[in-house]
This record gives C-alpha cells, sequence and structure tokens, in this order.
C-alpha cells in the first residue's frame, strides 16, 4: 500500500499543500480554526503518519535564503539570479545557490537539500513540462518551506505554493510576431522546443497567432532545446532549410536570446546575411544581445530587477516595493516587457 502523503491529505480537505503543512507539522503560522479541524480529520481518515522531523524542522529558522535556476550559462537565470543575489547582499542575507541543468529530478533533489538546510524562503527560476507525480513533489517541498514560515517565489511557472511572477511570454511572443510582420517578413520559422517549457509555449502561441492573424504561416519549425547549444542546432537547420528553400528572407524567433545569438552566429558563420536574409529574435534582453553585430532584437524584460523584486517578496513581503507597471492578482504578479529593434530583423517602415 502506497505512503500517504500531504498531497493526499491536502486534496481530501480541499486546501492547499502550505495549509495541510502548516496544520500537520506545527508550524506557527496556524489557519483558522475550522480549516485546522478539516485537516487533521482529513489526515486520520487516511492515516497519514507526520514525520517527526518535518515536525521539528517546522518552527526552525537558519537564515539562509534559497535560490534554484536552471542554467547558470543562460543570461536570463543568471541575470534574475544576481539582481537576488545583490539584494540579499544588502541586507545580510546568505544565500544559498543550485543549478539543476533544466533536469525535474535534479530540481526535486536541490529542493530537498534546501530543506535539509532549513533556508527561510526559496526562489525558483524557470518552467518545466512535469508530470503530475513530479509536480506533487515539488509542491511538497516547498509547502515545507511555507510550513517553517518561510516565503516561496516562482518565476514562470506557478506549483500553488507562495507566488508566482510571471514574464508576459504570450503577449511578447504576439508582439515578435507583429514586429516580424511590420518589417515585410513573409516568411516565418519558429523554435520548436523539445522540451516543452510551460514558458516556450506560451511564447510559441502569442508568436502564432500573430502569424495566422496576417494571413500568414509558420513556414518552418526547428526542434531543438532551448539552450545555447540548441541554438547552435537550430542554426545549422536553419541554413540548410534557406538552401534547400529559396524564396526571399525569412525571420526565425528563437525563443530566448541565448537561442537566438548562437543561431545567429552559426548563420553569419556560414554566410548567410542577417537580417537581409534571416532575421532573428529572441525574448528576454540579455546584456550580450546588445553588445554582438547586428545586435538582437528581442522582447525585453527587466531580469535584475525582477531578482531584486523576488528578493522583497520572500524577505519582507508585506513591504515589497513593486513596479506600478506590474500587474498584481492574488498571488499572481504578471511583468510586462516591450519590443527592442535591433539590427537582427528589419525594422518597420517610418
Amino acid at each position: 500500500m502506497a505512503q500517504v502523503t500531504l498531497s493526499d491529505v491536502a486534496r481530501t480537505a480541499g486546501v492547499s499543500l502550505a495549509t495541510t503543512s502548516r496544520v500537520l507539522n506545527g508550524s506557527s503560522r496556524v489557519p483558522g480554526k475550522a480549516i485546522s479541524q478539516r485537516v487533521m480529520q482529513a489526515a486520520e481518515k487516511l492515516g497519514y503518519v507526520p514525520n517527526a522531523s518535518a515536525q521539528a524542522l517546522a518552527r526552525s529558522s537558519s537564515g539562509l535564503l534559497g535560490v534554484v535556476i536552471q542554467d547558470l550559462e543562460d543570461p536570463y537565470f543568471s541575470a534574475v539570479a544576481a539582481g537576488f543575489q545583490e539584494a540579499a547582499g544588502g541586507q545580510g542575507q546568505l544565500v544559498l545557490m543550485a543549478q539543476t541543468s533544466r533536469d525535474a529530478d535534479l530540481t526535486i533533489v536541490a529542493l530537498g537539500g534546501l530543506n535539509a538546510q532549513r533556508v527561510d524562503g526559496v526562489l525558483m527560476v524557470g518552467s518545466l513540462d512535469l508530470s503530475a507525480e513530479q509536480r506533487a513533489v515539488f509542491s511538497d517541498q516547498l509547502a515545507r518551506v511555507e510550513a517553517r514560515g518561510g516565503q516561496v517565489v516562482t518565476v514562470g511557472q506557478s506549483y500553488g505554493i507562495g507566488r508566482t511572477v510571471y514574464p508576459a511570454d504570450r503577449d511578447g511572443g504576439r508582439a515578435i510576431g507583429q514586429a516580424a510582420i511590420a518589417g515585410g517578413y513573409q516568411r516565418f520559422a519558429l523554435l520548436d522546443d523539445v522540451t516543452r517549457a510551460p514558458s516556450a509555449v506560451d511564447r510559441a502561441a502569442g508568436f502564432a497567432a500573430a502569424i495566422e492573424e496576417s494571413g500568414g504561416r509558420i513556414e518552418y519549425h526547428v526542434p531543438a532545446p532551448v539552450t545555447a547549444a540548441g541554438g547552435r542546432v537550430a542554426g545549422d537547420a536553419l541554413v540548410r532549410h534557406l538552401e534547400e528553400h529559396p524564396g526571399g528572407p525569412m525571420c526565425f524567433f528563437a525563443m530566448t536570446d541565448a537561442v537566438a545569438v548562437a543561431a545567429m552566429g552559426r548563420a553569419l558563420h556560414a554566410g548567410i546575411r542577417v537580417p537581409d536574409e534571416l532575421g532573428v529574435v529572441g525574448f528576454d534582453g540579455i546584456a550580450a544581445g546588445r553588445d554582438i553585430a547586428p545586435s538582437l532584437t528581442t522582447f525585453d524584460l527587466p531580469l535584475r530587477d525582477i531578482g531584486r523584486r523576488a528578493f522583497e517578496l520572500v524577505h519582507h513581503p508585506e513591504d515589497a516595493d513593486l513596479p506600478e507597471t506590474w500587474e498584481v492578482h492574488e498571488d499572481t504578479i504578471t511583468i510586462p516587457g516591450r519590443l527592442w529593434q535591433g539590427g537582427s530583423t528589419s525594422p518597420p517602415p517610418t
């Protein structure tokens, strides 16, 4: 017989994992009496056995904060992490950081390690295509942080615990598609993220919608992971496609700046003229995109500021100072971006 988990009790009681953990693990942040009774009744009905170690840890504090990111080499993640670290350092807080290489199992190990260190708050950056079982484990680990009185902030994906910060992925994808059309492109290519990360799915959907609304279509879906290595694979594939299917300039939406920079490098090395034969668009607004030639057209996000504000939400959520342009709805925060016109795509006519 499978062991009864916190997730099972939460589902039966009809409350969140965080609430269930606070009731059963003895946190000082206990909900109302009626809810507590409902949780206790559900636990008794299912035969849930509380973990004595978890109960002891529920009331402890370490003074440490945890950050979990997917790829340190990707400037998107490192910029957000740097903003968080800078803000934490200014408050004398020590940060434990884990890179998980976009691997769900490694992320679970990282969260378990942070809980073993009794971190007082966690920032998770990035989205993953998870099974229901993996999502339940993620949520269970994050609920343990909240049960100790800590705060959880996730960027790009919600696990039902804490607050979630969403970049405007779908709107940004749509803005990129509209800009490509305005720039005169009639042929379009799109990175098809083989890992199916939710943020990439949303960006692709926005881009495709803009193209379809204009009467166009995506000519070429390039299968590759959303990594710099995937960008090199995509760049080589685009070169082959253009050689085999001539017929006018094509605009490629690379899904992230890291992918775009790598793909554009491979295309330029092969003699493809950017933006005349191939336009390349990223998403994120990393600093390196401004420094290359041609500079990268992208959907610009305030990456370091996301990290700094995430620290405020983790460290002192009641006094967090969020920009007025950030849309707050209950535990969800949506961050707008803006299209930045670089030299990697043809600009719209003036």
